[in-house]
Parts: structure tokens; sequence; C-alpha cells
């Protein structure tokens, strides 16, 4: 509202207060708290504020006040303290958390959760940028041209490569002497010096592992793959869905040189695959006598509840009806048959077509 408006709506007050005092219907306690809420409200003595007071000494005279500062608020149970930094609103008896579970209009749009404008380090050549903390600054935090540049770089390094001066002086493939054109990927993560051509030809050395191919084949344990100091790895995303956690791959070398190590050779490892399977026959066979024990015992308390039937309520009667009798016809014509059981006296009726 400006300050027409204001005025405006003071006037009209002033005028029903005048109405309200011709009738006579306000007390003076009323009459005194209506013209309370019309007087302006005063903004509360703080310490800045006596400080600042002491410059004007010379030119007024200075009253000596409490000072309150004002951040501190009045703690008491009496309802009519009021705290020097509040003012005189009715509170509202509905809080909106109560009806409004989300408010649209103060969420923050994060992508789904892939992206957050908060946690970006811009770079210093870009015009927001604000000289944050580096060490955020990963691979999820990089721009696409930070990206392309550095794939320039890469391909210049391991493919585009200069040659040597000379071929004796280059460094030579590890399994053929020969090729001096490494692999890129085994040279730049895995570290060994093998040509394409090589890794190719040897698979049983050079082929890349799952995670999952290393604990089953190998009997490796996750803490052994996680640890970095171990194995080399290439993690890439998990080609079942993008979710899940990304894929790792591990050189087969390295890993047969570490399991070889750890049961003790070739034969060792044999002999822990016979010793698993072995326990996996044992534990099955273990599962199903137990399946076979339990239904034995079924079978005898089964056997057990009907000797306890037949004993209290003695055997199964089997009936041994007499021969038929006539007993009139039915509605359709057709004679009716009864018999009676010797025994017991159940009597049944047949009909004869």
């Amino acid at each position: 509202m400006n300050a027409e408006q204001k005025a405006k709506i003071a006037a009209n007050r002033k005028l029903a207060l005048e109405r309200l005092k011709k009738r006579g219907i306000l007390n003076k306690s009323q009459q005194n708290s209506i013209e309370k809420r019309f007087e302006p409200v005063k903004p509360p003595i703080t310490n800045t504020t006596v400080a600042n007071s002491n410059t004007y000494k010379n030119q007024e005279q200075y009253i000596p006040t409490t000072t309150v500062p004002a951040t501190q608020s009045i703690q008491s149970r009496d309802a009519t303290t009021i705290s020097p930094t509040k003012t005189n609103k009715i509170r509202p008896s509905v809080r909106e958390k109560d009806y409004i579970e989300y408010n649209f209009a103060t969420i923050n749009n994060l992508n789904g959760g892939y992206i957050n404008p908060q946690d970006k380090v811009y770079n210093e050549g870009d015009p927001d940028y604000y000289g944050g903390d580096d060490s955020h600054n990963d691979k999820k935090l990089k721009t696409i041209q930070d990206w392309k540049n550095e794939q320039r770089e890469r391909r210049m390094l391991y493919e585009n490569a200069p040659p040597p001066e000379h071929s004796s002086v280059a460094i030579k493939c590890i399994q053929c002497h020969i090729n001096i054109e490494m692999d890129p990927v085994l040279d730049d993560i895995f570290k060994l010096k093998v040509c394409k051509t090589c890794a190719k030809e040897h698979p049983e050395k050079y082929s890349l592992l799952t995670k999952t191919e290393c604990k089953e084949d190998y009997f490796l344990t996750d803490p052994e793959l996680n640890d970095i100091e171990l194995f080399h790895r290439l993690e890439k995303p998990n080609p079942h869905s993008g979710t899940f956690a990304r894929m790792q791959l591990f050189v087969r070398c390295e890993i047969e040189t570490y399991a070889y190590k750890k049961w003790g050779g070739e034969e060792g490892l044999d002999n822990e695959w016979k010793r698993r399977e072995e326990g996996k026959l044992k534990r099955k066979e273990k599962k199903y006598n137990d399946k076979i024990k339990e239904m034995r015992i079924k079978t005898r308390a089964q056997e057990y509840t009907n000797r306890l039937r037949d004993k209290k309520y003695g055997k199964t009667h089997i009936h041994n009806f007499s021969d038929p009798i006539p007993n009139g016809k039915d509605e359709d014509g057709f004679t009716i048959l009864k018999r009676r059981c010797i025994g017991c006296g159940l009597e049944t009726e047949e009909v004869s077509l």
C-alpha cells in the first residue's frame, strides 16, 4: 500500500471510533486499547542506537535509558509481556504446513536429483565464476567443452602421438617385442605395454573380467576386489540399467597372478574348486535328507492320530446294505428303491431308471 491508501484507512478508523463514542458503546478501557493500535510502533532501543546518540550530545540533551539487545527475547509465561522485536500482531490460528505439504513456489528444480546448480564449481573463464572449492570439481561437474578438450588431449597422447626418432628407442610390446603401438586401454588403465594384436591373440591373459566372474572363477572376495592398491580397474556404465552400480572390469593376468598366490598355484585353485563343489553337493544332500525326515515325521504323526481316533471312536464303519425294496414312485413315474444298512441302520433311496 502507498501513503495515500494508508492515510485513508487511518481516517476511516478514526471516523468509526468517533461514531462508537457518540453512541456510548465503548468503555474508557476499550477506547484506550483501540487508540493505542493507531499509534506508530517505536523501534526497540539497542546498543547501536545508544552509541549513535552519544555523537549528538552537544546538539541535544541526552537522556540515559536502559539498553536491550535486539536479538534478546523476553522469556516469560505471562501473556502480557511482549518481546521488543515483535509487534502487536495477531498470530494466525492456521499454520501453512498443516495444509500444504509441498510448496512448489519454494522448491528448486534439481532435474530429478542429478543436477544441483549449488554444487557446480564454475571455471575462471565463465562469467558466473565464484571461486569455489576445487575439491568438488569432479567428472560429474564438468562441462561438455571440458570433456571434449580432455578427449582431444587423450587422442593426441595415445592415438595421434608422434612416432619416436628411432625404433630402437621406442617401447615395444612385452608379448611380441615387435610392435610399438600399444593398446590405449591396457596401457592407460592397466599399465600393460601390450599391442592391440597381442591383446586379441592372447585372451587368456589380456581379456577383461567382470567382478562376478572374478568371484565365481577365482574365488576372490569383495574387499580384495575393492582394494585399489591390488588391482587396476576399468569402470563403465552398467549395461542392465543406468541406475545400477557402475560395472568394474579387471584384466585376467592380474587376477590370475593374485589368485595363484592366494590358493597356492593352479593346482591349489583346482582343489579349492573341487572342495566347494563337494560342499555344494553335501549341502544339497543334507537338505534333501532333512525334507525326507520331516515328511516321515508328518506321516508317523498322521498314523498315530488315526490310531487314537480309532481307539476313541472305533474303526471306520463299512456299510452293508440289504437288497432294494420298492418304496413307491416319484413325480416322473420312476420306481423308488429303498436300501438299509444291516449294521448301523442307515437308509438310502434310489431311483430305478
